[in-house]
């Protein structure tokens, strides 16, 4: 290597840091000076429904998440976007009044573009919210009630050839809560699906509902009662006939 190639190396080594730190400052300075403008953006907010009708339950497939068309300064956007735990805004029912779609089931609407102003307010935003996506929430009330329903076990267990099992929940049925159409129309709330090895022994085990977020239990796990026939068994203290 010549030494002018030396120098043009060295001279490289020396200018091209120097050369990246501007250009980064540069970028920054740029970058903040948009954020500064107004721009466009869009965002998934999270929305939460309360106080309903007195003994009444909101149903439909309301959205957890409402897209929202925004303008304004860049760094609100931005900070909005970059929030990683963001309280949901509210809609409650109590403060709406919901418009009615013809027909024999009572079902009711409402337009998101009228959610606007309160949304901006929940938020304290300094941006604008210019629309709301889905436009309109379908959604209809039912009436609360209260019914007892039985507990249905899932549970497999592997059992030797001739045995038997018999599988009795305690307790068997329990209080459940919710809209009137979906109890009135529910066989039993199963337990979580559980599999069991081979065992010739009886035994008893906990074991967690599944209930939908939309029903209300009087508990949330129950003592399931495993008994295999065909062998003494201490556990209960008494001696079942031999399967054939």
């Amino acid at each position: 290597m010549t030494d002018e190639q030396k120098r043009k190396k060295k001279f490289l080594n020396r200018e091209l840091p120097v050369f990246a730190f501007f250009l980064l400052l540069s970028f920054v300075f740029w970058y903040l000076n948009e954020l500064s403008k107004d721009l466009h953006g869009t965002i998934n907010y999270p929305v939460r429904y309360i106080n309903p009708p007195k003994d009444r339950i909101v149903t439909g497939d309301l959205p957890d998440k409402l897209e929202m068309d925004l303008r304004g300064p860049g760094y609100s956007i931005l900070k909005v976007k970059l929030s990683g735990s963001r309280a949901p805004v509210v809609i409650d029912f109590s403060k709406l009044a919901p418009r009615r779609l013809p027909g024999a089931m009572p079902q009711y609407y409402l337009l998101t573009s009228g959610l606007i102003n309160n949304f901006s307010k929940q938020m304290h935003a300094d941006f604008e919210i210019l629309a709301i996506q889905p436009d309109t929430l379908f959604f209809g009330y039912d009436k609360l009630v209260t019914r007892r329903k039985p507990v249905r076990p899932d549970l497999k267990i592997e059992l030797a050839e001739g045995r038997k099992v018999i599988i009795v929940p305690d307790p068997d049925s329990i209080t459940v809560i919710g809209p009137a159409h979906i109890l009135d129309t529910l066989d039993g709330i199963p337990t979580r699906h559980r599999n069991f090895k081979r065992t010739d022994e009886n035994f008893k085990s906990k074991v967690p509902l599944v209930c939908p977020d939309y029903l209300q239990t009087t508990q949330k796990r129950v003592t399931v009662e495993v008994t295999i026939s065909g062998k003494s068994s201490s556990f209960f203290g008494l001696k079942h006939d031999k399967a054939n």
